[in-house]
C-alpha cells in the first residue's frame, strides 16, 4: 500500500512539473528580437550586433551568457558561421575565463 501511495505522489509530481515547464513560453516579440541578435552575430558585424542587442532590451552580458542560437552559445554560433569578429566580441563580453575564451577561438 505504501508503494502505491509513494508512486502516485511521484507520478503526480512529474506530471505537474511537465505542465509548469510547458507553460513557460517566451513572448513572440522577445523571441523575434533574439532571433535578430542571432542573425547579427552570424553577419560578422559588431555594429549590427550592438544595434540588435540594444533593440532587444537586454544587456550585453545577459545575451553573451544566456543566448542560444541553433543550439550553440553566442561565441560557438559565431565561430560555426565563420564570424570571427563577432565571436571575439561576444567572448570578451561574456564572463568566461580567459582559458575558456581561448579554447573557443
Amino acid at each position: 500500500m505504501k508503494k502505491i501511495i509513494i508512486s502516485s505522489i511521484i507520478t503526480a509530481g512529474i506530471l505537474l512539473t511537465g505542465s509548469v515547464q510547458a507553460s513557460n513560453k517566451i513572448d513572440p516579440t522577445v523571441e523575434g528580437k533574439l532571433v535578430k541578435v542571432c542573425e547579427a552575430i552570424k553577419s560578422d558585424s559588431v555594429i549590427k550586433v550592438n544595434v540588435a542587442i540594444r533593440d532587444s532590451g537586454l544587456g550585453i552580458k545577459q545575451i553573451a551568457k544566456g543566448l542560444v542560437c541553433n543550439g550553440y552559445d553566442s561565441v560557438s554560433f559565431a565561430l560555426a558561421n565563420e564570424a570571427e569578429k563577432t565571436a571575439k566580441y561576444m567572448a570578451k563580453k561574456s564572463t568566461e575565463t580567459h582559458q575558456e575564451m581561448v579554447a573557443k577561438l
